[in-house]
C-alpha cells in the first residue's frame, strides 16, 4: 500500500511560519496619500480665491464665498482624514492592501475626461449639454454600463440645476449652444 501524504519539501516554510517579509516602499498600500494630498491642494485653491474674491455687500452664510467655503471646508477634512489613516496603518495591513489594489486605469481616464472636457467645454457646447455629458462619462467611468439611463439622469438632474439656479437664485449658468434658442 502506498502513503498517499506528501512530505514537505525542504524548502517550504513549516505550518505557522511566514517566508521572509520583503520590505514596503513608502507608497505601497497607502494609494489614499495621494488622493489627500489632492484634497488638500483643491482646498487650498478654493481658500485661496475666496480670500481673493471681491464681493459687493455682505454676501452673508450663503452669498458667493459660503459654498467655496464649504467645500474647502469639506476636502480639507476629508483629505486629513485619508492621510492620517494611510499613515496609521499596519505594515501587515499595507502589504494585504498593496496585493489587493489594481487600478482601473479605464475608469480613471473617463472621469478625468468627463471633468476635463466640461471645465474646457462649458463655455462654448452649454452647462445643459456638458453637465449631461459629464455625468454620463463619470457614471460610466464609475461603472454603470447603461448609458441610455446615464444620459437621462445626467440630463434630468442638470436641468433641475439650471432650473434652481436661474429661476431661483437669478444666476445665469452658460447656455452656450442653446442660448440662441
Amino acid at each position: 500500500m502506498s502513503d498517499t501524504t506528501l512530505d514537505p519539501s525542504p524548502a517550504a516554510d513549516p505550518p505557522g511560519e511566514a517566508g521572509p517579509v520583503r520590505s514596503l516602499s513608502f507608497w505601497e498600500g497607502r494609494g489614499e496619500l495621494l488622493i489627500g494630498a489632492i484634497l488638500l491642494a483643491i482646498a487650498t485653491v478654493l481658500g485661496l480665491g475666496n480670500l481673493g474674491m471681491d464681493v459687493i455687500g455682505d454676501g452673508g452664510l450663503l452669498g458667493p464665498q459660503g459654498f467655496g467655503w464649504f467645500v474647502a471646508a469639506l476636502a480639507t477634512v476629508i483629505g486629513t482624514l485619508l492621510i492620517a489613516a494611510a499613515l496609521r496603518r499596519t505594515p501587515e495591513r499595507r502589504r494585504s492592501l498593496a496585493a489587493q489594489e489594481r487600478t482601473n486605469w479605464r475608469a480613471v481616464g473617463l472621469v478625468l475626461l468627463g471633468i476635463i472636457a466640461f471645465s474646457a467645454l462649458i463655455d462654448i457646447v452649454g452647462w445643459l449639454i456638458m453637465a449631461t455629458l459629464m455625468f454620463t462619462a463619470v457614471a460610466t467611468g464609475l461603472g454603470n454600463r447603461n448609458l441610455l439611463r446615464n444620459l437621462t439622469v445626467g440630463f434630468v438632474m442638470a436641468a433641475i440645476i439650471q432650473i434652481v439656479f436661474s429661476g431661483m437664485l437669478d444666476l445665469n449658468l452658460p447656455s452656450g449652444l442653446l442660448g440662441g434658442w
